[in-house]
């Protein structure tokens, strides 16, 4: 097992300190009761108590195995939100996505015996992390199970932001693509290690408390990732020029091809000029709608409006404009520049932006039309669902062809 030195602990206690605003010649009187640790990070122990709740594991038996109830309860325990010093917060424990496991999980008596006997500990640990592992179970969704069993022993885990902290303090320890329970009970292990240490400093560390110590550590990594998000997004101030937009055609089909008078084309379509054409209209529907938006929220907050930016440079996220609800909710708006033909709207969207447009909770589809008029029109639709709603008519445009 890897052991942490006082050094380390000291080197991450001090830069703790800083981030949550203690000065040099100040001391932190009550960890739990600090306003940034009890604000920021005392909502886990509601996600363990009100995940409990949903599991009721004392009403559990035999005859209860097999019949559906335990997996829903177990699938229940992963909460989205929880009710925590009178507000309604995100559960960041755990994506909760991860909860779709459960979706592909037969309520068979198998299943429900292995939930059944894990907590009522009548499997080993070991045993059970393997079998979670080979029903397909990700890392984050195991370690979640595992914690709100016995949180005294066992820790929520997100791979990526735990092996960021661990390179800093030069811990010699990946989570990343390493699902196994050796993996996992030496992560639980280094959060003990700093758990001892705390407790030298402070009455009533538990296990949690050194997970969210080593969390706020870990913040300064999500603020380098914005930071470097944010450079690769700034845009040149939009002018506010007069643009010629050209109108597009609507070419119409014909079932078959008149031979006789048929007159031979002579210019070869450009497609390269058609597509910086439609790249031009759709940067416009962009900066129409980036301008809305920002002077929308001018009115009501200049501090969200200031936070108002593109992320379009970057096709992974599946939306164009980061924005926000007039409560500070951040929301992910999609822009469209439509055409339309007799009363049918139509855009192109990509099988990413499908996808992107369920993992949103506040996913937006702005589609603008009259681009070359002074004022043009925004449509706004909230969460679409291009997959279920007879609104939305999907074609496909594009196919990929693979073979050996």
């Amino acid at each position: 097992m890897l052991e942490i030195t006082e050094k380390t602990f000291i080197h991450a206690y001090t830069e703790f300190l800083s981030d949550i605003g203690i000065k040099n010649n100040e001391k932190l009187i009550d960890f739990k009761l600090h306003p940034y640790i009890y604000k920021g990070e005392n909502y886990k122990y509601a996600v363990l108590e009100q995940a409990k709740e949903k599991l009721l594991t004392k009403n559990w038996n035999n005859y209860t195995i097999g019949k559906g109830e335990i997996l829903n309860e177990v699938k229940n325990s992963i909460l989205t939100k929880v009710i925590f010093n009178n507000k309604l917060e995100n559960n960041n424990l755990i994506d909760w996505r991860k909860k779709d496991a459960f979706n592909k999980m037969e309520a068979n008596y198998e299943n429900e015996k292995l939930l059944f006997e894990f907590y009522k500990s009548k499997i080993k640990d070991e045993l059970a992390f393997e079998k979670f592992y080979d029903l397909g179970f990700s890392y984050q969704l195991i370690a979640y199970l595992f914690f709100i069993k016995n949180s005294q022993k066992y820790l929520p885990i997100s791979q990526e932001r735990f092996d960021d902290i661990f390179t800093d303090l030069n811990i010699d320890f990946k989570t990343s693509h390493n699902c196994s329970w050796d993996n996992y009970l030496q992560f639980n292990e280094i959060l003990n290690s700093f758990k001892r240490y705390l407790s030298r400093k402070h009455k009533d560390i538990t296990l949690l408390d050194a997970h969210s110590f080593l969390w706020i550590y870990g913040y300064k990594f999500e603020k380098l990732k914005k930071q470097a998000s944010i450079k690769r997004n700034i845009k040149l101030p939009v002018q506010k020029t007069e643009i010629s937009i050209p109108v597009l055609q609507t070419y119409q089909p014909k079932t078959i091809i008149d031979i006789e008078n048929y007159i031979e084309v002579q210019n070869e379509i450009d497609y390269f000029e058609q597509y910086k054409m439609l790249k031009k209209i759709g940067d416009l529907a962009e900066n129409i709608v980036l301008e809305s938006e920002i002077e929308f929220l001018k009115n009501i907050s200049p501090a969200l409006a200031a936070k108002v930016r593109s992320v379009a440079n970057d096709p992974n996220l599946g939306f164009d404009i980061l924005s926000f609800e007039t409560d500070g909710t951040q929301k992910q708006i999609e822009v469209k520049a439509i055409s339309t033909n007799k009363n049918i709207k139509s855009f192109i969207i990509t099988r990413n932006e499908i996808i992107k447009s369920k993992v949103y909770a506040n996913y937006y589809l702005y589609c603008v039309t009259n681009l070359n008029i002074p004022t043009p029109t925004i449509i706004r639709i909230k969460n679409p669902d291009f997959e279920n709603n007879t609104i939305f008519i999907k074609e496909p445009l594009t196919y990929k062809i693979s073979f050996e």
